[in-house]
């Protein structure tokens, strides 16, 4: 766990992860019910730089957060530009919190939960708190569908994880699967690595169920896993995708999840924003001078069996220098390009309508 425990005036010790323990937790913490306190004396409370725990029934406490953001002028001190101010708007929010307990039943599993706070996993004898807004985006996940032609099904995804909006690359991958097919024996052993949102996974599963492959999903996000997980569960229901026994799923940077396994096939849709990431959200598309795919490719071999295969998802975006030096990358790792699934996608970019997207075919 990389939150911390934390003690609540009226509550007691509260476990805060990590994502919002820096903000939330550096003023007086106090419970308040959401159908009793005096309205005015919360407002004083936070604008001293308390962080109130909001419990009770859901519409009041959504009530009693909007009823404070709207005091959002009085309630913050003066800024001395733009950017402070969007900042201590954005620290207000993290301080109107409430308890995972406040919170209706929507299917997760605990462990599910847990990566969508960022954990990998929540105490179970303490309140987990989190803020209201976290509390209403969760409520949201379920809803927030986005059909996949290539799997025949709708995925969903939490705020922090890249939707699967590109049907084309998505497709280009799937592609790359078929055509390793045929060399992979019975029961492989397939990565996901970067599982995202669990579409990979999930294509891997269906273009190889002949062979019944045993599928590992990993991501840097615990968010990213625990959708990916839900995804799984979901689909399986519906005969499309295999039991959730079937799947292993583990959190953590490239290969350091899997440390010492080898692979009969590893799929990684890589990141092809050459440009730093600036959100958690921006890890699945921002790879800053390409060091995501060049630590990939230098590790690969470490984690491929004999005769195994990498298929890597990439995209011109950056032009034609980052694609030369993905190439050169792969020459560099001991790996040969056996072949290159291509295609072309409409951007909105002014200077590059287009682009193309590829899919690398690598062996030893």
């Amino acid at each position: 766990m990389t939150g911390k425990y934390v003690q609540v005036s009226q509550l007691g010790k509260a476990f805060l992860p990590g994502k919002f323990a820096d903000v939330s937790s550096r003023g007086p913490m106090r419970r308040v019910n959401a159908e009793g306190d005096s309205l005015n004396q919360l407002a004083r409370f936070v604008k001293r730089g308390g962080s109130l725990i909001i419990t009770g029934e859901l519409p009041g406490i959504f009530a009693v957060r909007d009823y404070l953001l709207r005091r959002e002028n009085e309630l913050l001190s003066e800024a001395a530009d733009a950017r402070e101010r969007k900042l201590s708007a954005r620290n207000l929010r993290l301080r109107l919190l409430t308890t995972l307990d406040c919170l209706p039943q929507l299917g997760f599993e605990p462990i599910e939960v847990a990566g969508f706070l960022g954990e990998e996993s929540l105490p179970k004898d303490t309140p987990t708190l989190l803020p209201v807004d976290e509390a209403e985006r969760l409520l949201g996940i379920p809803a927030n569908e986005c059909y996949v032609r290539a799997i025949g099904a709708s995925v969903v995804t939490h705020p922090e994880v890249l939707a699967p909006q590109s049907q084309e690359t998505i497709d280009l991958v799937c592609e790359a699967i078929k055509g390793c097919e045929p060399n992979l024996g019975d029961s492989p052993e397939v990565l996901d690595l970067g599982c995202g949102s669990g579409v990979l996974t999930v294509a891997a599963w269906q273009l190889l169920a002949s062979k019944h492959p045993r599928l590992t999903a990993t991501d840097i996000l615990p968010e990213a896993v625990a959708t990916t997980r839900f995804n799984w569960r979901r689909l399986s229901a519906d005969g499309k995708a295999g039991p959730i026994e079937s799947l292993k799923t583990h959190v953590g940077n490239l290969f350091e999840p899997v440390a010492g396994q080898k692979f009969d096939l590893v799929i990684f849709n890589a990141p092809w924003v050459v440009a730093p990431a600036r959100t958690r959200a921006e890890l699945a598309l921002n790879d800053e001078r390409q060091a995501t795919i060049k630590a990939f490719l230098e590790s690969s071999l470490d984690h491929l069996k004999n005769t195994g295969w990498v298929i890597v998802g990439y995209s011109s975006n950056a032009g034609p220098k980052a694609i030369a030096r993905l190439e050169s990358f792969i020459g560099d790792a001991g790996l040969i390009i056996e072949r290159i699934h291509k295609d072309r996608i409409h951007t909105r970019r002014a200077k590059r309508q287009w682009q193309s997207i590829y899919a690398y075919v690598l062996h030893r």
